[in-house]
């Protein structure tokens, strides 16, 4: 398959930017090297081009969210929009159209409502995981929330983006409830029941009465959402991390099968996630300090990495909550599923869930819906400071026939283009989603460039073997989309009727997702 030829208009942003410091003030637009640079992708080699932000601009309000769009459909630019552009690993604030104006939601960062009866908030989409986090604290909510491993990103942003959170809520997008949409024109629409007028439901039922809008927005370039309700938890009588380390890579396999039935039934009931050691490692340490030849890291280091306390060849983080004498008893389900595979350890900590101590362990923090920035260090693998990361995401079934074929998929690409596999599983209840963490020192342009062509070629191949990623990098966005080719890529072209119908000047993020509207398709 070949990705299709795009027809880039020309178009100047130099009228916007002037008309945007009147509309919103001189302040809320950026356009010097220095400030526009934090827009770029971060994990770029320095000489390269692509995806280069013309100016930026950050509105404070909806109004001012309206008014970017207002001179943007009459100045015929692209505004490329992000929440705080944090999503590093798959390109940050950085738009597909070089040149674009970067719309920066940050400064829309209020938390609007808490509603501690029904356990939920609204929020805008510059609100970051660390601010729901103090805002409930401070406020002196006892709910939890859910947080990804870094906790500098956008609450919003993360779930349009489908990612996913580690605790009881973890699954972003079952757990948000209605979104206020301002389209391309400048409409606001509000979805499920929000389009009602005071809605009393519209946080806590997901849909209204006809077809539900909300997916239409997660992944798009079809609106850009100004608010979204979500779903917090009340704090769990216990709560109980757990780890399991194995001894033998091959051990995967049995664990996914092991794991499946125990995620169906809801006995684990948060997001495990399963890494390899040298993944595990890179949390701690640099590759230096274990070996520093050329090529893959040799089987015997890996091995001496998975023999150091608390390591194996894979492991696995998961929590139980709820009422202490329930988690007691899942725990022994837990313990008695996993003592079937010979060599494994586990363990578990235990904690009050309503009065939680200082967890220093940033694993048991994420888990328990505490931000951290603590496992940003895994970037640093290769390059230290310089060190950077693409993230090769593909969606699965649990099983260990998957399991094996992603690890030893993105293992062999990885390793032939000279660089260490560095292996994630985040499990969820039916599915799992395999993320080859492909590391790599920025300034080093010739392990850049092996990175980036490893990722394009593993899309090629993990289609054939039918597996697609759930999300996807700048780079790959429109070579992932024609992956999804059934029926003649019927889903693209859906999209694709939908954008010309919602923004005829496709002015809104063109090419997000592989979505480019009619004015860019040759």
């Amino acid at each position: 398959m070949s990705e299709r030829t795009l027809r880039i208009p020309t178009f100047d942003i130099g009228p916007a930017v002037e008309r945007l410091k009147v509309a919103l003030g001189a302040d809320a637009v950026e356009t010097t090297e220095a400030e526009v640079s934090q827009f770029r992708d971060p994990f770029q080699h320095r000489s390269w081009r692509d995806f280069e932000p013309g100016a930026a601009v950050l509105p404070s309000t909806v109004e001012q969210v309206q008014a970017v769009l207002r001179i943007a459909n009459e100045c015929k630019v692209p505004v490329w929009t992000s929440g705080q552009g944090r999503n590093n690993g798959y390109g940050g604030a950085a738009p597909r159209v070089s040149g674009a104006l970067v719309m920066s939601l940050r400064r829309l960062n209020r938390v609007l409502e808490v509603d501690e009866e029904s356990a939920t908030a609204l929020i805008e989409p510059g609100v970051r995981f660390f601010d729901l986090y103090d805002h409930l604290r401070a406020a002196g909510s006892k709910l939890w929330m859910s947080v990804p491993d870094l906790g500098w990103g956008s609450v919003v942003g993360n779930t349009l983006d489908h990612g996913l959170g580690y605790s009881l809520t973890g699954d972003h997008i079952a757990n948000q409830c209605g979104m206020e949409v301002v389209l391309a024109n400048g409409d606001i629409l509000r979805t499920g029941m929000g389009s009602m007028t005071n809605a009393r439901a519209a946080h806590v039922y997901k849909r209204g009465c006809g077809p539900s809008a909300d997916g239409l927005f997660m992944q798009s370039n079809y609106g850009v959402v100004t608010k979204m309700g979500v779903w917090l938890s009340p704090p769990p009588d216990c709560y109980m991390p757990g780890w399991l380390t194995l001894r033998k890579d091959s051990d995967l396999e049995l664990l996914l099968e092991v794991l499946r039935p125990l995620m169906i039934d809801g006995t684990i009931p948060n997001q495990p996630m399963i890494i390899n050691a040298v993944c595990a490692m890179s949390a701690f340490a640099g590759r230096e300090d274990w070996y520093d030849g050329a090529g893959p890291m040799p089987e015997e280091i890996i091995e001496k990495i998975a023999a150091q306390p608390g390591f194996g060849r894979w492991v696995m983080r998961f929590a139980l909550y709820g009422d202490e004498k329930i988690v007691e008893r899942q725990r022994e389900i837990v313990q008695d599923a996993f003592g079937r595979i010979p060599g494994a350890e586990v363990s578990f900590s235990k904690y009050d869930g309503r009065a939680m101590p200082e967890l220093e362990n940033p694993h048991e923090r994420v888990q328990a819906g505490i931000p951290s920035m603590a496992l940003d260090r895994m970037t640093r693998w290769y390059g230290g400071e310089n060190g950077g990361h693409i993230g090769f995401s593909c969606a699965a079934p649990i099983t260990g026939r998957d399991g094996a074929a992603l690890r030893d998929l993105v293992r062999g690409e990885l390793e032939a283009a000279g660089l260490d596999y560095s292996g994630v599983i985040i499990v969820s209840k039916r599915s799992m989603i395999h993320v080859g963490l492909v590391v790599f020192d920025t300034e080093d342009e010739a392990q850049a460039s092996n990175a980036y062509a490893a990722c394009r070629s593993m899309v090629r191949s993990a289609a054939k073997l039918g597996y697609g990623e759930y999300r996807s990098h700048l780079d790959f966005m429109d070579l992932v989309a024609e992956q999804y080719d059934f029926n003649d890529h019927a889903q693209r072209r859906f999209n694709e009727r939908i954008k010309d119908a919602l923004d005829p000047n496709g002015i809104l993020s063109p090419g997000k997702q592989g979505i480019w509207p009619a004015t860019y398709r040759a």
